[in-house]
């Protein structure tokens, strides 16, 4: 069912429902045996994130320019030779559209630029995803304030306008005592597509180096 989607190899992100929240974790493809795919098991700090038989879970994976979702229930765990999970595919794989769902907390260089100020100031986030981002700003910005936030990390020679949700003072903090969340507005597909891209690959990488986000 999955045959012409995924194969060995293929780099994919599992998402796992807890409580209220899906968590989010790098993997990729170990196996395909018959119409069952062999995962690797969600790591989380260094270790091994429990998930039960039977337990659905989502796994995520970007092609030809679109991502994609192929619901599972997990069916077999084995440890050795390394931790894997086997899942039964429930249904075909799907275009996600709510991709800002996939949110990677990590301390990335970021400009700002408000109508209070006409230059750019360098700040750093808190977190991000393709529908918006948190980031840590030295004075207070008034909600529905409309700014230009600018990653040149992710895309280079451009900024995003930008919506303020919410501003935060963390008192725990001396400089950039703010944490300022925004929404970014009147964002196309292919923007929305190259940060989640860098989202996954930063996933990736730091499965590899055996970190969780920063």
């Amino acid at each position: 069912m999955s045959d012409s989607f995924l194969e060995i190899g293929t780099k994919v992100t599992l998402g796992i429902q807890r409580e209220n929240a899906e968590c989010f974790f790098p993997s990729k493809v170990e196996d395909i045996i018959s119409d069952r795919i062999v995962l690797g098991m969600p790591i989380k700090e260094g270790r091994t994130f429990f998930v039960g038989l039977d337990e659905k879970i989502n796994v995520y994976f970007p092609q030809k320019g679109s991502f994609y979702c192929l619901e599972g229930l997990i069916e077999d765990k084995k440890y050795d030779p390394i931790p894997v999970i086997t899942i039964y595919p429930i249904c075909l794989p799907y275009k996600k559209q709510k991709r800002s769902y996939f949110r990677l907390k990590i301390s990335l260089k970021t400009y700002v630029k408000s109508s209070d100020f006409d230059e750019w100031i360098k700040v750093y986030t808190r977190d991000i995803s393709a529908g918006g981002a948190k980031f840590s700003y030295p004075s207070l910005i008034k909600e529905g304030s409309i700014i230009e936030v600018a990653f040149p990390d992710i895309l280079p020679e451009m900024s995003l306008t930008s919506r303020v949700l919410r501003t935060e003072k963390n008192r725990d903090r001396h400089i950039n005592t703010y944490d300022v969340a925004v929404e970014f507005i009147e964002i196309d597909e292919s923007i929305c597509d190259k940060i989640v891209k860098f989202i996954f690959a930063k996933q990736r990488e730091f499965m590899e180096k055996g970190v969780d986000d920063l």
